[in-house]
């Protein structure tokens, strides 16, 4: 959904928010109509007037109004919207806070450029949007999601920060209504004289196009996103007299509502929180009269920052309960035995603890929960008995115990210098083992030391340790490295590092081999590389400048020379790798794209992958170094790449890992992608997958989820060269 407003993230701000010098508010809200064809709306006014409110509460000092309401600037043209965007763009500075909200109708329209891979563009209506009449699937002066992309663009341009809420339609259902006091806030493609079915045929055409994301340029602020609802579903309006005798002043968007009523408590929560919090609310009716009947979704790089630079809650990652259910699973450290405590609120302190529960089934994004004692102590094996029954009013759960299921095995520490492993009692070995004695206790990960059969390869030449799932290639050292002069505390955050990196990498292979051969997956990937002209690299030896050679490397490439991605490919620096993806039938799916580099650093990109027409770009093309720039300029060594994909479920959270499984700060990455650290223990043990109610008989398809897993090693230069000149 939403291509244009697509994001790399390849760039993103670490630590604290920045001071922010101005809090700037563009709120549009679109309720008459010129064309009488399309439907009024008695709620978007009704938003705009309440955000402005609000936004006044918290400190907005710089607010625009467009809409049919008093105190707005003009009516919402197209024109105007664009000038207020440009506007808005020329007074916003860097630092700055920038809030645009946009209530309206929404539909769809042909998408030309091929960039959606469900062959349609989402559109937001202005008031003069006109009718296509034309046959071009085309609606004149309706703002396509790549245009408000390009708006939003020119915002960050200005270095100032955007947070975008949407609360439109982006449907072509046909839902009109369901109750009398309920309303949609869309208009069927039909009306506007679009004929999606030519839908699948543009988009085949242009498929070869590829997507046109934002891409965030050095000095552009950050972005992010609310959408009220999904691209193939209805956002709906609400009267809120509750039946009593009231005139169109009571409507109002109900995700609109929503997100005002969490604003104006000024909770200090970060977005993710806010975002959850909406969740929550509108599952539970949250006031608002009825059970959820829309799912919003999120993107953008500012997920997990405070809401407009306040202090947020810095506490355990919560997750959504719905009865026995948390919105989470084991992708989120939620393992069979896991011990958590049940939150009334998302806002609630730390220690508002209303009940206990421990994990009694797991799957990959969902888990069950049974009432425990405070007392219980994590097992997966056996479970404790129940206690009670859970509180009606548990809305969140977070981690408190888990079960230790994993265990990592080290290799002994082989020397370079004579080919045999150190005795356990030498001073390197003996540091080692009570270094890693301490990450497993931190990481409640378990460890063994000096296995055989290993997932950690140890090495050891000259003063520096090497960590990888091979430290060798051709007898030269590669991987993670450590030299020995540097203090106990940096090996410990190294070695917690390996082990998070890899138990993840156990949960995702153990997912990929539970895939059913009779539900195959309803993503097709493409995995393809693009290997660079060894004669234009800098010879070992030579002085290395790896971006002048990587850019010349890069402009010689063809498209012709991509060639499928096979086993364990040996690659070498400025090879160029690239992950697309398309559906094999029609559906929604979250796909998340997670790379394990040498260094063990973990970086995900998330896309939403809707029907089955165009190929979509996964994240951005990845090139590889061996000799990188930064604090890791040596960065050859074995990488794992994973494809997960899992089916949009209504009235969830979507599935979207970013900014939550990167371990890694800035001085760690090796492929430009530097994440930020937002683990914070949300990924406990997650080794086990335990008996599904899918697998019990009690409902469920055979499968939600589905693992696609690539791995490649990066060859030391001297190694690279070699080979090539071996090559007849």
């Amino acid at each position: 959904m939403w291509g244009g407003l697509r994001l790399c993230l390849l760039s993103l701000i670490l630590g604290t928010c920045a001071a922010h010098a101005e809090q700037r508010a563009l709120i549009i809200g679109v309720s008459s109509y010129d064309d009488p064809d399309i439907p009024d709306l008695r709620g978007p006014a009704n938003d705009a007037l309440l955000m402005s409110d609000v936004l006044e509460k918290v400190g907005f000092t710089d607010i625009e109004l467009l809409g049919d309401m008093p105190g707005a600037a003009v009516r919402p043209t197209h024109a105007a919207i664009i000038d207020a965007f440009t506007q808005l763009a020329a007074r916003a500075e860097k630092g700055d806070q920038v809030y645009i909200h946009l209530s309206g109708h929404g539909s769809r329209e042909i998408d030309v450029s091929g960039d959606e891979t469900d062959g349609l563009d989402e559109i937001f209506l202005p008031s003069d949007t006109r009718l296509s009449d034309d046959g071009s699937g085309i609606v004149p002066n309706a703002l396509s999601d790549d245009e408000i992309g390009d708006l939003v663009a020119l915002v960050r341009a200005s270095g100032a920060d955007v947070f975008l809420v949407m609360d439109s339609c982006h449907s072509g259902s046909g839902t009109r209504a369901l109750e009398t006091d309920i309303a949609t806030r869309e208009v069927d493609p039909r009306v506007l004289g679009v004929d999606i079915s030519q839908a699948r045929m543009v988009a085949k055409r242009a498929a070869d196009a590829g997507p046109d994301p934002i891409r965030q340029a050095d000095g552009d602020g950050r972005f992010l996103a609310f959408y009220a609802t999904r691209s193939n579903d209805v956002a709906r309006e609400v009267d809120m007299s509750h039946g009593a005798a009231g005139d169109d002043s009571q409507w109002f968007g109900l995700f609109s509502a929503a997100l005002a009523a969490r604003l104006e408590t000024r909770q200090s929560l970060t977005y993710r929180q806010l975002f959850q919090a909406i969740l929550s609310d509108l599952n539970k009716g949250g006031g608002f009269g009825m059970a959820a009947i829309q799912t919003p979704l999120w993107e953008g790089d500012m997920i997990d920052d405070p809401v407009f630079g306040n202090a947020g809650y810095t506490g355990p990652a919560r997750y959504l309960v719905d009865g026995d259910t948390v919105e989470a699973g084991l992708l989120h450290g939620f393992d069979v035995g896991t011990l958590v405590a049940l939150i009334g609120d998302i806002a609630d302190p730390e220690d508002a603890v209303i009940g206990y529960a421990q994990v009694e089934e797991a799957e990959p994004r969902r888990a069950y929960l049974r009432p425990v004692s405070q007392d219980c102590v994590p097992d997966s094996k056996t479970l404790c008995a129940f206690d009670g029954s859970l509180p009606a009013d548990a809305h969140f759960a977070q981690i408190e115990l888990s079960p230790v299921n994993l265990t990592v095995r080290f290799s002994s520490v082989l020397d370079m210098a004579t080919g045999q492993p150190l005795e356990p009692a030498s001073p390197v070995a003996d540091r080692l083992r009570t270094a890693v004695a301490l990450a497993a206790r931190d990481s409640g990960i378990g460890v063994a030391l000096g296995d055989p059969v290993f997932d950690v390869q140890v090495i050891l030449k000259d003063d520096q340790l090497w960590f990888g799932p091979s430290a060798l290639i051709e007898d030269e050292p590669m991987g993670l490295s450590f030299s020995l002069a540097q203090d106990d505390a940096a090996l410990g955050t190294l070695l917690v590092r390996i082990l998070k990196a890899e138990r993840l990498a156990h949960t995702l292979d153990q997912l990929g081999e539970e895939t059913s051969p009779f539900n195959p997956s309803p993503v097709v990937v493409d995995a393809e590389r693009n290997p660079s002209d060894i004669t234009v690299l800098d010879p070992p030896g030579s002085t290395i400048n790896p971006r002048r050679e990587c850019k010349v490397a890069l402009g010689a490439m063809r498209e012709t020379g991509f060639q499928p991605l096979e086993g364990m490919d040996d690659l070498k620096q400025c090879d160029l790798l690239r992950f697309r993806a398309s559906g094999s039938r029609d559906g929604q799916r979250d796909v998340n794209r997670i790379h394990i580099d040498a260094q063990y650093c973990v970086h995900v990109d998330y896309e939403l992958v809707e029907g089955d027409a165009a190929m979509r770009e996964l994240g951005a093309p990845m090139v590889m170094c061996s000799d990188c720039l930064g604090p890791v300029p040596y960065s050859a060594g074995y990488e794992r790449l994973y494809v997960l994909v899992s089916e949009l479920e209504e009235n969830a959270e979507a599935l979207n890992l970013s900014n939550v499984l990167e371990n890694c700060g800035s001085s760690a990455g090796t492929r430009g992608a530097d994440a930020k650290s937002a683990l914070s223990g949300i990924l406990e043990d997650a080794a086990g997958r335990g008996r599904t109610r899918g697998s019990l008989g009690l409902g469920g398809s055979l499968s939600d989820v589905w693992v696609d897993s690539y791995r490649w090693r990066v060859l030391p230069r001297d190694a690279a060269f070699a080979r090539s000149s071996a090559t007849p």
